[in-house]
């Protein structure tokens, strides 16, 4: 049975208000507070107690954006509306998202009421939008400078004065300027005066469009001349606006062209008389010739038609184009007839043309319009189109292959190293149940440690496969290099052995990284270990730390790295090293110069995944016989100080005291072994098998303290299901459990407050402290 509340009610109101996810804000005539709802208070970290009865300037302690105090004068005064946008007046409150990061935000202001006129704000946060936005103008700008770099015509950007922007490869390697001299010149570099040019840039700085390209002679740096047909565009980025040219080599298609003028105007002269000039042409050309009538009709053809085609006789008199072209292509020829005999504007099309054996050649025409005839020449281009065709194809069949390649090697080393380590845990199984249903319980605990070790190799196998495909949970923080090595010193010696000799090299002043340290440490003791291998005979291990700061890609030889400020972890040692060939592949997953067994080849690809998730980069340097080095880049943290990494003894497992958890997970078996924990811990556990299933209870009167849910639920993932958990029970406690979550890799954008998350397999002690953090906090 349901209570039907009216809005009339102040309390629902009040609920109402607070439950809105925008920020509300309600201002008297004398602009002072009256109403401040929960959202923000969240965002500004003032209580609403504070802000009523004061001033915008009082609450937020800067002078209130002009545009906005007009707004609310006009909304009080005359009862108008007005929207504010971040993108034109940027901040206009000092709000914060909950991870403390600046919350951008629009503002949109009402008239509220008739007899006493208040004015109503509602905040709106654009943050997440402003950052796709951003990101997908930045992929944007990516393929477009992909494009231009790698076509083969000149491509130019000029700003609305005409000077020169941007000049892609093939504007250099055409014209022979080097890019310095084009680059923030005036385009009359190449065009000159040409009154052609003019009136086209007049036409573009108006707004409007090229009707058609524009041919122009643009002058080299050797002197010569060059024509080329522009094609140009306008376009806006961030206000600004900008034209985009493309300059088509015609250079070819004008001496075809001349040849066909001179052709046509003497034609008539040369049939009658035959000149062995003309003859010679007509008939030693490897290019087709047309001369077609305005109408269609074929008026001539060279014999390179006959040759092409395969006929023995000439065309029949009167034979129309449309009848030797591909019933495809003849809506193609139709319009560019018309657009010849329209504008008379040279073409250049391809049309298929049929051969008399009932084959189609590819044929790319260059035609004009003159004297009242059409002139076209031919050039077979299908042996170029097959040969584009094959090499598609067999790049579809290498990249094809290529998978294949990686499933086998995925399949082959990835099931071996599991099903050693399965065979391990179902043996120790196997061996407890004949034990215990023997009753000889002494031999329990060597099965049970075998079966355990055997699970923590293959959880660890598990999350390197993780990190190499990036999808790792990551838990990213101030992590001070130094002391991480420090607290490793004992590790490093007793998995390195005595042969092997440690040596730190490090400045005082060392930069603290924004990283997960468990994920580090992982990295730096696989890297020694690696180093180890490659030093049968001993050696020395040296972990060298620097700080450097990048300004541009090309300090680190072209390849792919963020400017900023990082440091660097080096791991060099002196052992046998790897060719060339080998350094390329270190990183490949799956790849390992180990033999059978004794590695997977996930070491350095987790390595490369975990510090490229970490928004870093890896290098590695090798020689054979010299030694092999291994750069890590990690970004510099910037915030306040590093906290420091103490080493905690492990505490004894907590117990609970009746609190309610919802647990949700759709995985009997595991379902049935947290259920078993929670009681056990003195918890009581309400179970539910999905999001469906959880939701009547979590709208319901059931005290629930924690929810415990998986992130992979089927149809509405774990995330989903907190964010509805939360508009019914705020304040609910949420702890995901995931052994693969491709949203959950950052735990800083993944979880909200009263939130936090463990990898499976866990600890069955490490989830009771777990749950118990969560209690405290």
């Amino acid at each position: 049975m349901h209570t039907e509340i009216t809005l009339s009610e102040p309390a629902s109101l009040t609920a109402v208000f607070d439950a809105l996810d925008i920020g509300l804000i309600v201002l008297d005539r004398a602009v002072r507070v009256t109403a401040w709802n929960q959202w923000m208070a969240a965002a500004s970290g003032i209580p609403a107690a504070r802000a009523i009865g004061r001033e915008l300037a009082e609450i937020f302690g800067d002078p209130p954006n002009q545009r906005l105090m007009a707004v609310i004068d006009e909304a009080l005064s005359c009862g108008t509306s007005g929207i504010l946008v971040h993108s034109l007046h940027g901040q206009l409150f000092n709000l914060k998202t909950r991870s403390g990061k600046e919350l951008l935000h629009n503002i949109a202001v009402r008239s509220v009421g008739i007899d006493r006129p208040t004015c109503l704000i509602q905040v709106t946060d654009v943050t997440v939008v402003t950052e796709r936005d951003r990101l997908l103008r930045k992929r944007q700008n990516a393929r477009y400078d992909a494009v231009v770099d790698s076509a083969h015509d000149p491509i130019l950007t000029l700003d609305t004065s005409g000077v020169i922007q941007l000049a892609n490869p093939a504007t250099v390697k055409e014209f022979g300027y080097e890019t310095s001299a084009l680059i923030d010149h005036p385009i009359s570099v190449l065009f000159g005066e040409q009154a052609g040019w003019k009136a086209a840039w007049e036409i573009l700085s108006a707004g409007g469009k090229l009707a058609r390209p524009v041919e122009l002679a643009v002058q080299r740096k050797d002197g010569s001349t060059s024509f080329v047909e522009v094609s140009a565009s306008t376009w806006a980025s961030d206000a600004r606006v900008f034209t985009t040219a493309i300059l088509r080599d015609v250079n070819e298609r004008r001496r075809a062209e001349h040849a066909l003028r001179n052709l046509n105007t003497t034609l008539e002269q040369r049939v009658a008389k035959r000149t062995a000039d003309r003859d010679r042409m007509w008939r030693l050309s490897s290019d087709v010739m047309l001369v077609v009538q305005p109408n269609g009709i074929i008026r001539a053809s060279n014999p390179a038609w006959r040759a092409l085609l395969g006929w023995d006789t000439e065309l029949p008199p009167r034979t129309h184009v449309t009848d030797v072209v591909a019933a495809a292509d003849r809506a193609q020829l139709e319009a560019a007839m018309r657009e010849l005999r329209a504008s008379g504007v040279p073409q250049r099309f391809e049309l298929g043309v049929k051969a008399q054996d009932g084959s189609t050649r590819i044929v790319e025409w260059s035609a004009v319009a003159a004297d009242g005839l059409i002139q076209a020449v031919g050039r077979d281009v299908t042996t170029e189109r097959d040969a584009e065709r094959a090499l598609r194809e067999a790049e579809d069949a290498l990249r094809q292959s290529q998978k294949m390649e990686a499933i086998g090697q995925l399949t082959g080393g990835i099931a071996h190293d599991f099903n050693n380590l399965l065979t391990g845990v179902m043996g120790s199984m196997e061996m407890l149940k004949r034990r215990i249903a023997a009753k000889r319980f002494t031999e329990v605990d060597q099965f049970i440690d075998a079966a355990v070790t055997s699970a923590e190799r293959a959880a660890a196998l598990t999350h390197r496969l993780l990190a190499f495909a990036r999808r790792q949970s990551l838990d990213p923080q101030s992590v001070e290099v130094m002391r991480l090595i420090d607290g490793m010193a004992d590790l490093l010696h007793r998995s390195l052995g005595e042969q092997v000799q440690i040596q730190i090299v490090a400045p005082p002043d060392i930069w603290p990284v924004h990283t997960d340290a468990n994920q580090l440490e992982n990295a730096l003791l696989n890297l020694a270990i690696n180093a180890r291998d490659a030093m049968p005979d001993g050696g020395l291990l040296t972990i060298a730390l620097a700080n450097i700061s990048i300004t541009s890609a090309a300090e680190l030889k072209g390849d792919p790295v963020e400017p900023g400020d990082y440091t660097i972890i080096s791991v060099s040692d002196t052992g046998v090293g790897m060719s060339a060939d080998v350094a390329a592949k270190a990183f490949d997953p799956f790849f390992t110069t180990k033999p059978i067994g004794q590695g997977t080849g996930l070491g350095l690809s987790m390595i490369h995944g975990f510090v490229n998730q970490s928004r870093g980069h890896v290098r590695i340097e090798s020689a054979e016989g010299r030694g092999t080095t291994v750069k890590l880049y990690l970004p510099r943290y910037k915030g306040a100080a590093a906290v420091e990494m103490l080493e905690i003894a492990a505490p004894a497992t907590p117990y609970g005291s009746g609190e309610v958890v919802l647990l949700v997970e759709d995985e009997p078996s595991v379902r049935l072994l947290i259920a078993e924990v929670l009681s056990e811990l003195g918890y009581g556990c309400v179970e539910a098998a999905d999001a469906k299933s959880a939701i009547p209870i979590i709208a319901s009167k059931t005290r629930l303290d924690l929810m415990i849910t998986d992130v992979g639920l089927p149809v509405m993932n774990g995330r989903q299901l907190a964010e509805i958990a939360r508009q019914h029970r705020p304040e609910l406690k949420v702890l995901f459990v995931t052994g693969y979550a491709e949203h959950a890799t950052t735990r800083s954008g993944f979880l909200g407050a009263g939130m936090d998350i463990v990898i499976k397999p866990f600890a069955l002690d490490a989830l009771a402290i777990k749950i118990r953090e969560m209690f405290k906090g």
